[in-house]
């Protein structure tokens, strides 16, 4: 007892001294870890969205030169749409950046110094679920409420252009085709003031002949009905065939032709430019499949964290490109499998309220398992079963 009370105080401080080295040892893993993964988070990130963003200038553009889009609009639906990729980048980013950090940790060994100081990969989980959280809240605030918004934006700016009139695309210098695609205009000038244009130039294509009217100037109008016409004055129309030399002229001191205008429909119902509180006033399936997308994706960042950590270990002997081949591979068949269950919903093959977390909790369940198995490296199937089976023998006995 004398020599027990005597060697207590000796034992608490080791103990003590101890639980302290490794507190603070544990707190510079921690401050490596957060410049790490800002560091690469934020590297892996601009790679990404120049990739996404040099590909939607180039749809973009296209859409503008095809007449899909008003090209004066292109900046605006750049910013809508990589407002809407966002998410989706963030999730590749962060999963991809920690299975970078660690993976190059592996490579050089400092994973393995950390490890035999005592910290383990359940030790490492919870610093890096720490700089994932606020990430994923991130992700949730744009999936849920800012990309609906942008697809809203996007969608009304491509409907106004798409169901715009002939007046509207009335521009001086320039040759615009009617909504109709029927007509080409041209004028060379235009008085804001008196809506007076200057020199003319109308070509219909009709269906057996091509009608081209050229005047000096012109005016729009509308008339007794409330139909919108342009009157040419001081003209010439040619009438005929392309290829033919039936062509008939005309003169003319007024020659009118009408506009097409066309009433815009600013309500857009698509399920993904809803706002979220108008899906959950009415569960449709087809809602129900929305909202099944939007909680989905900020579940599937935190779900591949998990699998990041045990999918990043490397021999330093072999080369570390290995993970990040499987990485892509998981992403993309996790991001499959949720559009999957997405499409299953719409359709009423399975229900919302098992689609909503399956996918979820098997992407976590297998990434503790690995993240057990990574860290106690004895533990294997084949010796689970030798212990099962030695254990069934003795209890037969």
């Amino acid at each position: 007892f004398v020599l027990h009370s005597m060697c207590f105080p000796l034992y608490k401080g080791i103990f003590d001294t101890f639980n302290y080295r490794l507190a603070s040892l544990f707190m510079i893993f921690k401050r490596a870890l957060r410049q790490e993964l800002n560091f690469t988070t934020g590297v892996v990130f601009m790679v990404l969205v120049t990739l996404v963003l040099t590909n939607l200038v180039v749809r973009v553009l296209a859409n503008a030169t095809s007449g899909l889009a008003n090209p004066k609009d292109a900046v605006v639906l750049i910013g809508l749409g990589m407002i809407n990729y966002l998410p989706i980048l963030l999730t590749a980013s962060l999963f991809i950046a920690i299975l970078i950090v660690l993976t190059r940790w592996y490579k050089d060994s400092e994973m393995v110094i950390w490890q035999s100081a005592g910290l383990g990969l359940f030790n490492i989980l919870k610093p890096i679920f720490y700089f994932s959280i606020p990430v994923a809240v991130a992700i949730a605030t744009l999936s849920i409420f800012i990309s609906p918004w942008a697809n809203q934006q996007s969608a009304t700016i491509k409907q106004r252009f798409q169901q715009r009139d002939d007046i509207s695309m009335l521009a001086p210098g320039q040759f615009r085709e009617s909504s109709g695609n029927n007509r080409v205009f041209f004028i060379e000038s235009i008085n804001p003031e008196t809506e007076m244009i200057k020199n003319v130039f109308v070509t219909d294509f009709g269906k057996d002949k091509q009608r081209v009217a050229v005047a000096k100037q012109g005016f729009i109008e509308r008339n007794a009905d409330g139909d919108k016409t342009l009157t040419l004055q001081l003209g010439r129309r040619y009438e005929g065939t392309p290829g033919n030399t039936d062509f008939r002229i005309t003169e003319f001191n007024k020659y009118t032709v009408k506009l097409e205008d066309r009433v815009i429909n600013p309500d857009i119902t698509s399920p993904n430019t809803m706002p979220v509180w108008i899906l959950l006033q009415d569960l449709t399936i087809q809602n129900l499949a929305e909202i099944l997308w939007r909680i989905g994706v900020p579940l599937m960042a935190l779900a591949l964290v998990i699998i990041a950590i045990p999918l990043s270990y490397t021999d330093p002997r072999k080369g570390r490109y290995t993970g990040l081949i499987m990485a892509v591979l998981i992403y993309f068949s996790y991001s499959n499998v949720l559009n999957l269950m997405q499409a299953w919903v719409r359709v009423g093959k399975i229900n919302f309220s098992i689609a909503a977390w399956l996918p979820h909790v098997i992407a976590v369940i297998l990434g503790l398992a690995f993240l057990y198995f990574r860290e106690n490296r004895s533990v294997t199937l084949r010796n689970y079963k030798h212990h099962w089976l030695k254990w069934k023998k003795a209890r037969s006995h």
